[in-house]
């Protein structure tokens, strides 16, 4: 698709208008409508995005957002205190992410917007890059769009280097759901999306966990070298302000959720591992008993014989006579 064949003229019937956001996204492809979602997404993907930002990018930095769907980590961005703004191709997406989350959203595409050039400190593309029709084209109006030292934030699906459709059907691979001809336009690994953007004069790119990593990668790049802040300045930048503060405290209730997860991950992980050293031991128990109960019979049957009872009388075997004890002799 082209910019022009991207536009949405029509809410009802072009491809990215309205039904995408809801019969496209709950019936075709079994996700959470746009009205879930617009709840949802701020308490899991949007605070890893956010977090992610921060590291290298602090507030008050001007950020776009392209494809932000219903505005939601336009508005966390906002609450963090950067000057956000997003960008959508169907007039009742945007209309809807102003509605819900009070953010400012223009109609795309991005190339037909009136920002100058130079002027924004970071653009995200949280599943985006794959549906581009001409990504360089894309990408290189974007890197246009930032400052010498500003970046870009990307989520997209990673296609792994020697990954086989035939393995994935064999094994119902979870990047089987990627695979959308009419939307994921292009997949690219690691080397090729680096590759992409080295020849576009962005080299540097860093990634990062992708919250979903069993399919998606997650990167910053950027023209000049890459600066993690500090902790305590991401701490003291959200400290400064009383919504950055907000922000600051659904960070940290993010981070004891997935602290509270992995702990129970291990929980379980110890007690599957207990459970089957149980099995095992019980398995053991119950052959002890039947090897016990085998020697027992083997015994009963030699003191059932005259001359075995006869030499046990004359023997100081003291075993024998505490195993004799046991079956009743």
């Amino acid at each position: 698709m082209t910019p022009d064949q991207l536009k949405v003229l029509n809410d009802e019937t072009d491809f990215y208008g309205k039904k995408y956001w809801l019969d496209h996204q709950s019936q075709d492809l079994d996700f959470p409508d746009i009205h879930s979602r617009a709840r949802n997404d701020l308490t899991e993907r949007n605070l890893h995005w956010l977090k992610t930002c921060l590291k290298y990018c602090l507030p008050p930095a001007k950020i776009l957002e392209l494809g932000c769907s219903h505005g939601s980590f336009v508005a966390l961005l906002s609450q963090a205190g950067y000057d956000a703004s997003g960008v959508e191709m169907s007039p009742w997406v945007v209309e809807f992410g102003q509605k819900t989350f009070g953010v400012p959203i223009s109609i795309g595409p991005v190339e037909y917007l009136d920002i100058p050039p130079g002027s924004l400190d970071a653009i995200a593309l949280m599943d985006v890059l794959e549906h581009f029709s001409d990504p360089v084209a894309t990408m290189t109006h974007c890197l246009k769009l930032l400052k010498p030292e500003g970046m870009l934030l990307i989520q997209t699906p990673q296609f792994t280097e020697g990954m086989n459709y035939a393995e994935l059907v064999e094994t119902n691979g979870a990047f089987l759901e990627q695979l959308k001809s009419d939307e994921h336009l292009y997949l690219f690994t690691k080397s090729s999306v680096t590759f992409l953007f080295q020849q576009l004069g962005a080299e540097y790119i860093q990634f990062e966990p992708a919250i979903f990593g069993h399919y998606d990668m997650f990167c910053v790049v950027s023209r000049v070298p890459l600066q993690a802040n500090k902790p305590e300045q991401i701490d003291a930048t959200l400290l400064s302000s009383p919504n950055g503060r907000l922000t600051l405290a659904l960070l940290d209730l993010r981070a004891r959720e997935l602290d509270l997860a992995e702990k129970f991950s291990e929980s379980e992980i110890d007690r599957s591992a207990r459970f089957v050293q149980i099995q095992t031991l019980t398995e053991m128990v119950k052959n002890s008993q039947a090897t016990l109960k085998e020697t027992e019979a083997n015994l009963r049957a030699l003191f059932a014989r005259k001359a075995f009872r006869y030499w046990f009388k004359v023997s100081n075997w003291i075993e024998l006579k505490e195993l004799a004890k046991r079956i009743g002799f």
